[in-house]
């Protein structure tokens, strides 16, 4: 099997609804069951990228089916060659009383992508050791953005103990972050608690009321109004695809159909996830890693990452 990494930065807004209304929110966004983080469904990154395959399909030997999967009601019966992970959360923007917002994470969140990157594509130890974060300290970047009268960093309305830790900013100005992440994100970047990063992503949210407009009078319909729950732009999400092979006579096999993804999603490619299309919500900036350039040498051969593996998964 191949992997590759994908991110996804949002340029505006996103609601991916989770289709039931829990609270007082009438169309909250999907999250996680066991950590309550926004998440986006590997289902909906797959049909947004296949919309895409559709008008790209011409004068490759891979088909949109092979690679997809076949369309609903077709007579072809047969799993497709790619698969899509559902994108995590890794970085979180919230207000900050100086540098305007702060990109978010947590020792557990970086751990998990940490984890994930050495499962799906052989990277150990990306970050090294990760401290311990208190709920009422955090940890930033020597050069940060975000201090306030170099002692205190307050995001939202709470005001945190400053940690300058040098480690963990270095590791992420190397691969596999460097693909995705600037010299100003990182100065924006703060990591907080497991527990303060819980309850920024479950209540730091975007709600906007909408009413919905009667199309004979053009007035607002009664009994109409609702709100809507959304992930503020600027969040980074991660998720992976792998191809594989399969035994079904066709030509496409895992490399192939892996370079077609490669050709439709260019890098910083935007692509609209989520609902509210006609509104401007869901267009998200998506980097890949490794970026085409590097996945193929001159003779069109894998080449190897930067820590000496491939991006390769063998089958047990």
């Amino acid at each position: 099997m191949k992997a590759k990494l994908l991110t996804f930065r949002t340029l505006t807004p996103l609601h991916v609804g989770s289709g039931t209304s829990v609270s007082y929110i009438d169309l909250p966004i999907a999250r996680e069951r066991h950590t309550d983080y926004p998440v986006i469904p590997g289902s909906g990154i797959k049909g947004v990228i296949r919309d895409v395959a559709k008008r790209e399909e011409e004068g490759n030997p891979c088909s949109v089916e092979n690679v997809f999967g076949p369309e609903p009601g077709s007579k072809e019966l047969h799993a497709s060659l790619a698969a899509f992970t559902d994108a995590k959360i890794l970085f979180y923007p919230v207000r900050s009383l100086r540098g305007v917002f702060a990109l978010i994470t947590s020792p557990y969140v970086l751990r998990r992508f940490a984890e994930d990157m050495r499962s799906a594509m052989g990277f150990n130890k990306i970050l090294g050791d990760l401290p311990d974060v208190s709920d009422k300290c955090i940890h930033i970047h020597p050069n940060d953005s975000l201090l306030e009268f170099n002692r205190h960093v307050v995001l939202e309305e709470f005001r945190f103990d400053v940690v300058r830790n040098v480690g963990v900013f270095t590791a992420l100005k190397s691969e596999p972050f460097k693909a995705f992440l600037t010299d100003e994100d990182i100065k924006r970047i703060a990591i907080v608690s497991d527990n303060v990063f819980r309850d920024m992503v479950k209540y730091a949210v975007e709600v906007r009321t909408r009413i919905q407009i009667d199309q004979t009078t053009g007035t607002a319909k009664g009994k109409a109004l609702f709100s809507l729950e959304m992930v503020p732009a600027e969040a980074i999400f991660y998720s992976f695809v792998f191809t594989k092979s399969l035994n079904n006579g066709s030509s496409c096999d895992d490399k192939k159909a892996m370079e077609f993804i490669e050709e439709i999603l260019p890098d910083d490619s935007v692509l609209q996830v989520g609902g509210d299309e006609t509104v401007g919500l869901g267009f998200v900036k998506v980097k890949t890693y490794p970026p085409p350039s590097e996945t193929k040498s001159a003779g069109g051969e894998d080449k190897g990452l930067s820590n000496g593996t491939t991006a390769e998964v063998k089958d047990e």
